[in-house]
């Protein structure tokens, strides 16, 4: 209710200005503008770089020095934290990354954000640049015509530029004309008062507009305007960092415990970064007196020294912290450890960052779905009483049949209903939706995880139906019906095992379809022999009626649950490179 009044408020007030006060309508236009151009930027480069960014953050982030270059470079061309950030946090929920690569990433993004500060100030101030901006925004709309990504997106790249030109021109003509009506300048505060004050308003002003750049871009036009002393814009700079915490902290509430994590570190950088900047800020002053000819900048130009300001105390921030960005993310996991992501029923990979970039999408649900199968397995062995300790290597295959019965008490129903069910509705409804920004051959495969996972639900349920039979025939006084329920066991276990053995061996493509094949041939051997011996137990009658009934349905069960294992083994065994190679043609 609060909420809805203080919006109400914002409008009400937003409305007089626009309406009463000519140049505070123009300023608040630019910003509006500005903010467009961001939006499109951002859009943009998700579609124009074609997966390229997320491959840069891949393969350039061997360890934290290069994380940290890479988050700089990748944040000053496409001029947008928040989507390096984004992309960060998607890597991060498929383990692309690591924590500590991902804070890298983010301080880097810290520093590649400055980078606004020195175009507004190098050529919006300059020369007219709405003059550019036209130009753009028409080319812009035409390339957005295109039916391919690629070209929409470079459309968009465009759009986005142009907004941000004419942006930058409306308001630093709303704040000249504001300048003749009223010099802001002779409101400001000295001394340390003052400057917490402006901090302050560079806190709200960041959180309200929810950009650092658009932030950064007004205090700059302002200050080119003499709309406010250069100490206050220094003061604002501060501000304005510290103010993209407070964004970043409500960005990664609904994401997963590392987003939320990243978002911590990310809260420590600028704070830490903000008290130094803040306490040094008259040493830093001077020292960008001292150092603004060694690049040009002229003594009265305070809006470049104020560019210069900003990636100073960033560039410092990041001299500090970077030594220990390994005890920043251990505090960030001791602080942030939801028990909830332990349930077996709560997806570990499958980020909303991910949906709409089709590489880490495909990563995304292949994980899960590996991670459905392992929580399935370990409720299949349980049910037909194997601990998972107890099959690691081939001497624990040999060692079931002759191992004491020790019965697991393991109700499948419940732990389907209870656990598995809602992951697996988890996969289905995230697979569905990234699927709209697939091309063919990803949604294809894509579809085949789904099969994968329908599979592995399948065989949780199969494996319900032969559980009561397994554990009421070995403990059979008969004991030909008991060894033929411990080679029910066993063989279940096997395939269970071979299945393991492809997933944790770093085994090529064509290994692996050559030991899957070989386990068919060998499943059809087993199925041949076991039909024969099972006919010949009836011939004898070395087993009853009611037996060999429970029997032929049971090894017919477990020959399915085998072959359905090896199904499973062939979908999700696929190698990274194969998914690399599907996420590079990401047009829809």
């Amino acid at each position: 209710m609060v909420k809805k009044i203080l919006i109400i408020f914002l409008l009400l007030v937003t409305a007089f200005y626009v309406i009463s006060q000519e140049n505070v309508k123009i300023i608040l236009a630019g910003i509006a503008i500005f903010l467009i151009g961001m939006h499109f930027m951002e859009d943009g480069f998700k579609l124009f770089s074609g997966g390229t960014l997320e491959k840069i953050l891949e393969n350039f982030t061997q360890n934290k020095y290069k994380s940290l270059l890479t988050g700089f470079i990748t944040t000053s061309i496409v001029q947008s934290s928040s989507l390096i950030s984004v992309i960060v946090i998607s890597f991060l929920s498929v383990e692309i990354l690591s924590l500590t690569q991902g804070m890298a990433i983010v301080f880097g993004a810290n520093l590649g954000s400055t980078t606004t500060a020195w175009i507004v100030s190098a050529l919006g101030l300059k020369i007219k640049i709405s003059l550019y901006a036209m130009p753009m925004i028409i080319f812009g709309v035409i390339f957005r015509f295109s039916k391919k990504n690629n070209y929409i997106g470079l459309g968009n790249v465009l759009l986005g530029l142009g907004f941000i030109f004419l942006g930058i021109s409306y308001m630093k003509e709303g704040f000249d004309t504001l300048k003749d009506a009223i010099d802001l300048a002779k409101y400001s505060l000295p001394g340390l008062t003052g400057i917490l004050i402006y901090v302050l308003i560079g806190i709200i002003a960041t959180v309200v507009i929810q950009s650092s750049s658009a932030t950064m871009a007004i205090i700059i036009t302002a200050l080119a305007g003499s709309n406010i002393l250069y100490i206050d814009a220094l003061a604002l700079a501060i501000g304005a960092n510290v103010g993209t915490t407070v964004t970043a902290i409500l960005g990664s509430l609904t994401s997963n415990q590392n987003g939320k994590r990243l978002a911590f570190g990310h809260f420590v950088f600028n704070i830490t970064t903000g008290l130094i900047a803040l306490f040094l800020i008259y040493t830093l002053r001077d020292i960008v007196d001292f150092i603004s000819p060694l690049f040009g900048i002229a003594e009265d130009n305070y809006s470049m020294k104020l560019a210069l300001f900003h990636t100073i105390f960033n560039l410092l921030g990041i001299i500090v912290l970077l030594p220990f960005i390994t005890y920043i993310v251990k505090l960030s996991k001791r602080f942030i450890n939801d028990d909830k992501y332990k349930k077996a029923s709560k997806p570990k990979y499958l980020s909303k960052e991910n949906i709409k970039i089709p590489y880490n999408a495909m990563v995304s649900i292949q994980k899960e779905v590996i991670n459905l199968y392992e929580n399935a397995q370990k409720a299949i062995l349980h049910a037909i009483s194997i601990h998972t300790s107890e099959l690691k290597t081939r001497e624990d295959l040999d060692k079931l049949t002759s191992q004491p019965l020790n019965k697991i008490d393991t109700n499948l129903d419940d732990i389907y209903q209870n656990n598995l069910k809602l992951l697996y509705s988890e996969i289905i409804e995230f697979a569905l939706i990234s699927q709209q920004h697939m091309n063919k051959e990803q949604n294809e495969y894509v579809s085949q995880l789904k099969i994968a996972s329908s599979i592995i639900v399948k065989i949780l349920k199969d494996t319900r139906d032969i559980q009561k039979n397994l554990n009421f025939y070995l403990n059979s006084k008969n004991e030909v019906i008991k060894q033929e329920y411990l080679n029910i066991k066993q063989e279940l276990a096997t395939f269970i095992f071979e299945v393991n053995q492809l997933k944790d061996n770093d085994l090529d493509e064509l290994e692996t379809s050559t030991i899957i094949q070989v386990n068919k041939d060998k499943l059809s051997t087993l199925d041949t022999e076991n039909n024969k011996r099972i006919d010949e137990l009836i011939r004898s009658e070395q087993i009853t009626s009611k037996m060999a009934t429970s029997l032929i349905n049971d090894t017919t069960t477990t020959f399915n649950i085998c072959k359905n294992l090896l199904r499973i083994a062939n979908i999700l065994l696929v190698k990274d490179e194969k998914i690399r190679k599907l996420g590079e043609h990401d047009e829809v």
